[in-house]
């Protein structure tokens, strides 16, 4: 794939990931069809069908994508922010997502939201801290997964706390607050 076309579908994928979170804003997950996707997208069906299976895929396919980029462009200027070698560093990035746009958050993980969302966004939480912490640790594969899950439960449950309080708490007290309760047990296996 060239770069035109690589650009190309960049852009699809970001306009449908954008079309879905507007909707969300508007509504419950549960009452957004494709339809709605792609007349607000203004994507044609055979489009949408190219880059993923359903909503539910689009959903945390290109979340996943969209924290990674974020994660990739941390902000290393921010002087609250842990250092990059840190661990839990990827975290710092997320709580300041949920901080900056709680309303999205809100849509995803506060009380309204479905199971389904909840797992979806487990699952991309999940995905994110296996890429971020795999090899990190002097742990076997079961032990890790179990490990990874913990935390993306954790982390789920910290997004929905940042988004739900009213102001949203702080990246930097959200991440102090999960590092100091998970952070020993995990430093202590760091390789």
């Amino acid at each position: 794939m060239n770069e035109k076309t690589d650009r190309r579908v960049r852009r699809t994928r970001a306009t449908l990931h954008r079309a879905l979170i507007e909707l969300l804003l508007e509504r419950p997950y549960e009452r957004i069809t494709v339809r709605d996707i792609l007349d607000r997208a203004d994507v044609g069906r055979s489009t949408f069908y190219a880059h993923f299976r359903d909503k539910d895929d689009l959903l945390l396919v290109s979340s996943t994508e969209y924290l990674r980029a974020a994660i990739t462009a941390a902000r290393p200027e921010d002087p609250a922010a842990p250092p990059p070698s840190a661990p839990l560093a990827p975290l710092y990035t997320l709580f300041g997502l949920a901080a900056e746009n709680p309303e999205v958050y809100r849509a995803l993980l506060g009380r309204k939201a479905g199971g389904q969302l909840l797992r979806a966004t487990r699952g991309m939480v999940g995905r994110v801290l296996t890429e971020q912490l795999s090899g990190r640790f002097a742990m076997d594969d079961e032990e890790f997964t179990a490990m990874v899950n913990f935390l993306s439960w954790g982390v789920v449950g910290t997004l929905g706390a940042i988004a739900d309080a009213d102001p949203p708490i702080p990246a930097e007290v959200a991440y102090r607050r999960l590092a100091e309760l998970v952070g020993p047990g995990l430093l202590d296996r760091l390789r």
